[in-house]
């Protein structure tokens, strides 16, 4: 069964709930931090129902233990499929699945299909989700506050929920959240567009548009940003677990952390230094230096990254 919206899912569960969850769930969503979202999101409504429910990621999780334990189990889409022990319930994710793949599995299959999902799909899908947050807190978020906040921040959900959880703690005991209130502790579209394009160029999120550089001081402050990321998948490779990091965060970065290695890190954190240095005493054109630095930060392998530099 394949569903297109986060509604139609929601409501196959409170059927499905107590008794009859199905056997295998496939969240399919293209951004990694929602993808995250909705897996927790339904591994709490499965141990809502079922009180002592673990949750477990990776293929060795399937694995039968002398105690019958009731598992959820977490894996990356195409991972391969083993036969189920009777209490375990089994969460795929990915950022899509091939039709072979689906077809193993499409007669025991609940999935929550996001990919085709239109822009103003998206949109009213992210502004139910920021209300729900709010919701959580037990504040209000009207529909007009909600769509405020998203045309002021975006469709990152990752940054739409960090500003409710900042404005549910800026309110107080007040029971909603203003119009008036966006503007006093919200970042500026411009500070948000930054952050995200130096997040999407070093984690390799996609859908995130270039911003036009027009002065020297915006590439030398995404450069700075770019560094930062860098450094958290420095420390992460290195099993350090940065204080300025929230959990959701090193659960979307960790999986890609893993694949590149620390080595990756490395080399292009010397890289942009390399860049930095070019920006400050060159007379580029900022714009064509930016694009220089996207082009080749995303096109340069480790390997020619340091044979450029010998």
């Amino acid at each position: 069964m394949k569903l297109k919206t986060v509604a139609a899912f929601e409501k196959q569960l409170r059927e499905a709930a107590p008794d009859h969850f199905a056997k295998i769930y496939l969240i399919l969503v293209s951004d990694p931090y929602e993808r995250r979202f909705y897996v927790n999101k339904l591994f709490g409504f499965i141990a809502h129902y079922r009180p002592g429910t673990v949750f477990e990621t990776g293929e060795e999780a399937l694995e039968m233990s002398l105690f019958s334990q009731k598992k959820v189990v977490h894996l990356e889409v195409e991972r391969g499929l083993k036969s189920l022990p009777e209490d375990i319930i089994v969460i795929f994710s990915g950022e899509k699945c091939s039709s072979a793949f689906y077809q193993e599995i499409e007669n025991e299959v609940v999935c929550l299909d996001l990919t085709g999902e239109k822009p103003w799909e998206k949109k009213e899908r992210l502004v139910e989700e920021v209300q729900k947050v709010a919701r959580q807190s037990h504040k209000t978020l009207t529909l007009h506050v909600a769509n405020q906040l998203i045309e002021l921040i975006g469709n990152d959900f990752a940054s739409l929920k960090n500003e409710v959880d900042k404005l549910v703690l800026f309110v107080g005991d007040r029971k909603s959240i203003e119009d008036s209130d966006l503007g006093k502790i919200t970042l500026s579209p411009k500070e948000v567009t930054a952050w995200q394009i130096a997040e999407s160029m070093v984690w390799k999120y996609k859908g995130v548009k270039r911003q036009a550089m027009k002065d020297l001081s915006e590439i030398l402050a995404l450069i700075a940003l770019l560094r930062h990321h860098i450094y958290l998948g420095i420390q992460i490779c290195r099993g350090e677990s940065p204080s300025n990091l929230r959990k959701n965060q090193l659960e979307v970065y960790l999986p890609f952390c893993q694949r590149m290695g620390v080595h990756y890190f490395i080399e292009r954190l010397l890289f942009l230094f390399e860049w930095e240095l070019k920006a400050k005493t060159n007379s580029f054109d900022p714009e064509i230096l930016w694009d220089l630095l996207v082009i080749h930060y995303d096109t340069l392998s480790a390997a020619e990254l340091t044979s450029s530099r010998s």
